[in-house]
């Protein structure tokens, strides 16, 4: 649902039994019907003591008319002291950016619906029978929406405590009622309220299954926003947003929301292995044994890191966990920015360092994950000798410095003065003696030092320097995350034979900044409107004819959809790899502001947002919902959206694409080469692609 259109009314009732009353009975039925005649396309309201604020979208020109005779006739009979329309002003940032409130926009309509049916169900129950109550509902969904999100225990407790702090205060409660509830919190906190279905026994959450499954799906879709970079906000900041808005339109006072908060916080977060945390365990302080040292809040946060790194997969072997829970990530980021909480130079996102004189950052502490998958694709070993290029903040060549123990040492370069001698600073600061970090070109490495055991870049390339590759022991691995074709980048292993080249070993989905030197590679900006609210973003291989793209977005569109099938969080990295390899151009990056879809000027992109250039054509990739897996898992269809006087043909080309890469080579292995440029011809066959950079000849081929 867009935020641009919606009508608003603002109702004032005279107390909450009322307004709940009118809106079960007369509000609820006129809206479902509008809807089913397709004159709204979706509403949703949100409680403002005295008043309820409804927002719909209106599809014809009676609508409002409509509703206003419903309100009007409701104040004649004295059901709402009164009502007036209002400009709803949608909270863009707090909500994550523009396609994070497209998704708070649905939530908050299936919300809506939800609640509505939920208190007339209420109202018609006998006494006694079994139903959740709106603390249980509102705790039980908000741990669905967070689980959907992929947090971990202790990133759900970080969101609880979010929470807290907009809920101050929260009113003291007897240490009996006070363990009680905590316990029964832990069990909502913890239940599987599976949203296609109901576990058998559970008949209170059958009433619930659509539900929970519109959070489980919100969170999912953030979730999905966060990896590809398109989130404006931090992800658990967006969820407490949602938790305050859910309760808010729930119905739960200040008080309950502020007692809640608190004690969901203290469930997860507190010290101590305590009854409070343990349902099935005695609140007798006498029959627990409480661990009371505390650990420090720098340390618990590492460990936190460190778990939620294991549990997603990222991090495998024991010495790379050993890593994350010993080097400290804060004295790293706070050098740059120092207001930076604990909290936040432990969360998993990246703090950015440096920018250029336009505004564009050219340095970072990286995210947690890319530290994570980056450690393990390097797999250094104690004793080894280790070159990083791109010394940053020093916090990557600190892990490497572990890693190798006190008889390895870490060599780091980085061609900026400031950036070295902080990470020097930083670098003493935790202790790291066996790290050395030097100014100099990293396209040169660093031959002084040479052979090394590994060459790992935390820095973006398009070719490979041939000075690392020189660089390298015999038995050498070089670890580079690799612009292959446009801007589709990987982060890939290499390894070699005596006789054979350098052939990938493992890769993963990784974009770092690019390399800046010797082997610069810049990119440069193609506005297709003049306001640049729709650009692209072309390297200099790809020869984009700007000329000819002028006006492009004015010409006609073609939809072709693909029947390729996605499931919600599941990449489609590979699919956007072959477009690349298959389409001449390969694939642009095409930011798009919201201001662009608002105004009709094209269609929203997939967030990768990569695009096709053919000449003065253009396509890119769309996905909307399909149907369920069979095992009730979201399923998505991707498409694709071609504009200008060829946009069909181009469309058509790249949903064909689409559809081969699924049909003949989805299952397959991916494999990377690198040959010289005056290697012999590699030999032609289908799933096989080479491409000349200015280095070197890349080879990727489906196996």
């Amino acid at each position: 649902m867009e935020h641009g259109d919606w009508a608003q009314a603002v109702i004032e009732f005279t107390d909450r039994e009322t307004a709940e009353q009118v809106a079960v009975e007369c509000l609820h039925p006129e809206l479902a019907g509008a809807q089913a005649d397709g004159a709204i396309t979706g509403w949703w309201f949100v409680r403002k003591t005295p008043y309820w604020r409804l927002r719909y979208l209106p599809m014809v020109n009676d609508v409002p008319h409509r509703l206003a005779h419903v309100l009007d006739v409701l104040a004649a009979d004295d059901r709402i002291v009164g009502w007036t329309t209002g400009i709803y002003e949608p909270e863009v940032h707090a909500f994550g950016g523009s396609a994070a409130m497209r998704a708070a926009h649905d939530l908050f309509a299936r919300d809506s619906l939800n609640i509505l049916g939920y208190l007339g169900r209420q109202r018609a129950v006998p006494p006694g029978t079994p139903c959740l109550g709106r603390r249980e509902v509102g705790i039980l969904l908000c741990s669905v929406l967070m689980r959907g999100a992929r947090q971990d225990w202790y990133e759900q407790g970080d969101v609880w405590a979010k929470v807290a702090q907009h809920r101050a205060s929260a009113p003291s409660l007897p240490p009996s009622a006070r363990a009680r509830l905590k316990a029964a919190l832990y069990k909502l906190m913890t239940v599987e309220a599976i949203p296609t279905g109901t576990p058998a026994g559970r008949d209170p959450l059958t009433a619930i299954s659509d539900w929970s499954g519109a959070f489980q799906h919100a969170g999912e879709y953030l979730a999905d926003l966060a990896r590809h970079g398109e989130l404006q906000r931090g992800l658990r900041a967006v969820l407490a947003h949602h938790v305050i808005f859910h309760w808010n339109r729930l119905g739960l006072s200040y008080a309950e929301q502020s007692t809640l908060a608190h004690l969901a916080k203290e469930i997860v977060m507190i010290e101590q292995e305590s009854a409070a945390v343990a349902p099935e365990t005695s609140a007798d302080p006498t029959e627990v044994a409480v661990e009371t040292q505390v650990v420090p809040t720098a340390e618990r946060l590492r460990h936190a890191l460190a778990d939620q790194l294991r549990d997603k997969g990222t991090v495998r072997s024991e010495r790379v966990d050993e890593a994350i829970r010993s080097v400290p990530r804060d004295i790293f980021v706070r050098r740059f920015e120092p207001s930076v909480s604990l909290e936040e130079a432990y969360a998993d996102t990246p703090i950015y360092t440096k920018f250029n004189d336009s505004g564009v950052s050219v340095s970072a502490v990286s995210q947690p994950t890319v530290n994570g998958l980056m450690l393990e694709l390097t797999d250094a070993q104690e004793d080894m000798r280790v070159a990083e290029i791109g010394a940053g903040s020093g916090l990557f060549a600190a892990y490497l410095g572990y890693l190798v123990g006190e008889k390895g040492q870490v060599f780091t370069v980085d061609v900026d003065q400031d950036l070295v001698d902080a990470a020097r600073a930083n670098l003493e600061a935790a202790g790291a003696r066996n790290v050395t970090a030097i100014l100099g070109d990293g396209a040169l490495g660093h031959p002084e030092a040479a052979p090394y055991d590994r060459i790992v870049a935390t820095v973006g390339a398009h070719g490979i320097p041939v000075a690392w590759l020189d660089q390298l022991a015999p038995d050498g691995r070089l670890i580079v995350p690799l612009r292959l074709r446009g801007t589709v980048s990987r982060a890939i292993a290499f390894e070699r034979d005596a006789d054979r080249p350098w052939r990938s070993v493992r890769s993963e989905m990784c974009t770092f900044m690019p390399l800046r030197g010797l082997a610069d590679d810049a990119r440069h900006i193609v506005a297709l409107t003049p306001d640049g609210s729709v650009a692209l973003q072309t390297h200099r291989e790809q020869a984009v004819d700007e000329a000819r793209l002028v006006g492009v977005l004015n010409k006609p569109i073609t939809e072709a959809w693909t029947g390729v099938k996605f499931r919600g969080l599941e990449s489609p990295e590979w699919m956007e790899l072959w477009l690349a390899c298959v389409m001449q151009g390969g694939l642009s990056r095409m930011p798009v502001e919201q201001s662009a879809i608002d105004r009709g000027l094209i269609k929203r992109p997939y967030p990768s947002s990569c695009a096709v250039v053919d000449r003065g054509d253009l396509a890119h990739l769309v996905r909307r919902p399909a149907e369920r897996a069979p095992d009730g898992g979201q399923l998505y269809e991707f498409g694709v959206v071609g504009y200008g006087s060829g946009g069909d043909e181009l469309a058509g080309r790249v949903a064909d694409a689409l559809r081969t890469w699924d049909r003949d080579y989805r299952s397959r292995t991916v494999r990377f080469e690198i040959q010289p440029l005056d290697a012999e011809p590699t030999e032609s066959r289908p799933g096989r692609f080479a491409f000349d950079t200015p280095l070197n000849r890349i080879v990727i081929e489906w196996q």
